[in-house]
């Protein structure tokens, strides 16, 4: 009887498996012909494949280092998961995020603060307590969509011969919707830095029972597709979305052209906005725009005078040079076309043009010339107190003045009771290491910082060094990390020889020794 009810069933069951097979790549087409009308839009966009944007944050890595990014600090609160249905580490999702962005150019740094830290007002007030030195930005947002099924479908069918067997197959095909939205704000008054937020989202397509995965997401009319393992899911695709919030969120605010990194181009309409955006929001701020330019002809190798958002003639000639090497009309003028090309070009091939067409410039031989005269003068330092005296109550606030003896770029570090390191200029308040030799720089000065004498009545050290060229870029991790963070430099020591190093021994040092009673 047994061997008969199995012969019975060999039919069905051959039938049944054909028939799963069938069903369900009929429900995964179907529910995938939902999904696509909800990730593409009315157009088709391109189709790019990639597991998440490691190669994107690198990307991020090279532009800041390109660009002359460094000493952006950042906190962060609790990314929430205002769903209740992700269980996944967002914030430490971001913080790995900003780290894969600043390997090499160290342009970002995340101060982590636990779960105790409810908000980024607490967190502040505890920092207020603790150091003398806030973070100019910080991170806000959530996880603020997860809608499950918007699309799903479900065949099956199966056979039964009681009381002894039943046998069946469901096909099951869904879409979920996952969203995240971050906002940078500033820390002076917690307001949102104009235009920097990132608000995207991920569509997770599952079929069969749950196995396999795929998540889609769109940027600049680009869709991304990301398969996922049975052990990533939902997880997974949080992830990947981060990473390409981190590259949004801070290329917005840093203003590089942060769409080279997501495959995107200036002729994506979206990246057409974003540039007359940034154009714009620069004439906010009186000297932002001009500044700008004086920083980023400085690093091109064209400009030596000031960023301080007066243009002059030096930067006309700049810019003028610049433009004939991007191909474009020989003026000065400072146009959004000529932003845009600027933004989309090759600086490391496009700096040499650049600067090949101003050696041939009237004058050019002239001022070259004289400039050299002028090197060839030994470059010297004052370090000297406000206050006429090196010697201090325990916690009295310290004031300096800092002249080179022609303008130079300055470097000034501290040597604390504990021998820690720290470089306190330039700064996120000043990133411009160039001080003019007549008028020298007062420090703290105007910035939102302080020295202050420490409280154990132990010896302190300043010390600052001058080269005749910014040489941030060449300095070892070691002493070129970020501002008043502690060092790997076990010594002043230390600082200078990496300086000789990078500077080929042109370089002037100033010491000040701080005598606490």
């Amino acid at each position: 009887m047994l061997r008969k009810v199995r012969m019975l069933l060999a039919l069905p069951l051959l039938f049944l498996a054909s028939a799963c097979v069938t069903t369900e790549d009929s429900v995964k087409r179907e529910a995938s012909d939902v999904t696509e009308k909800i990730r593409k839009g009315p157009e088709q966009a391109p189709l790019r494949t990639i597991t998440n944007f490691t190669d994107g944050l690198r990307c991020m890595d090279n532009l800041f280092m390109m660009y002359g990014i460094r000493d952006v600090v950042v906190i962060s609160e609790d990314l929430e998961d205002k769903t209740k249905k992700v269980s996944a580490g967002t914030k430490d999702m971001m913080t790995s995020a900003i780290q894969g962005m600043s390997r090499r150019s160290r342009a970002i740094r995340m101060i982590a603060y636990g779960s105790d830290s409810g908000n980024v007002i607490g967190i502040l007030k505890e920092m207020e307590r603790k150091v003398n030195v806030m973070p100019q930005f910080g991170i806000r947002g959530s996880v603020s969509q997860l809608d499950e099924n918007v699309a799903k479908k479900v065949e099956g069918g199966g056979i039964a011969i009681e009381p002894f067997i039943g046998i069946g197959r469901a096909a099951v095909a869904s879409t979920t919707i996952l969203g995240i939205d971050l906002q940078i704000l500033s820390t002076q008054d917690l307001s949102i830095v104009p235009g920097v937020v990132s608000s995207n989202s991920v569509a997770i397509f599952r079929s069969g029972a749950g196995l396999e995965a795929e998540a889609g997401y769109k940027k600049f009319g680009i869709n991304y597709q990301q398969n996922l393992s049975k052990n990533e899911g939902t997880a997974q695709a949080l992830r990947t979305l981060v990473e390409l919030a981190a590259i949004e969120l801070f290329g917005r605010l840093t203003k590089v052209p942060y769409w080279l990194c997501i495959n995107g181009t200036t002729n994506d309409e979206g990246v057409k906005t974003e540039i007359s955006d940034w154009y714009t929001g620069m004439f906010a701020e009186a000297g932002e725009f001009v500044g700008y330019w004086q920083l980023q002809m400085r690093l091109r190798g064209l400009y030596q005078g000031e960023v301080n958002g007066v243009p002059d003639e030096n930067l006309t000639k700049a810019i003028m040079a610049y433009r004939e090497a991007l191909g474009m009309e020989k003026n000065a003028k400072l146009d959004l076309a000529f932003f845009t090309a600027y933004l989309n070009a090759n600086h490391y091939e496009s700096a040499p043009k650049a600067q090949e067409v101003l050696a041939r410039a009237p004058a050019a031989a002239a001022e070259a010339a004289a400039k050299a005269v002028a090197e060839k003068k030994p470059l010297g330092l004052k370090l000297v107190s406000l206050k006429g005296n090196n010697l201090f109550v325990k916690g009295e606030e310290i004031k300096l003045n800092v002249q080179p003896s022609k303008d130079a770029y300055v470097y000034c570090f501290m040597q604390d009771e504990t021998k820690a390191i720290q470089r306190f200029f330039p700064n996120r308040f000043q990133r411009d290491a160039l001080i003019s030799g007549a008028k020298g720089l007062d420090l703290p000065g105007t910035q939102k910082f302080k020295i202050n004498a420490n409280t154990k009545g132990l010896q302190e050290t300043i010390a600052c060094y001058a080269t005749a060229r910014d040489v941030f870029a060449d300095l070892p991790p070691s002493v070129g990390s970020g501002d008043f963070e502690t060092l790997g430099a076990k010594s002043l020591n230390d600082i200078k020889a990496a300086f000789d190093k990078v500077a080929g021994n042109a370089v002037a040092a100033a010491n000040f020794t701080v005598r606490v009673r």
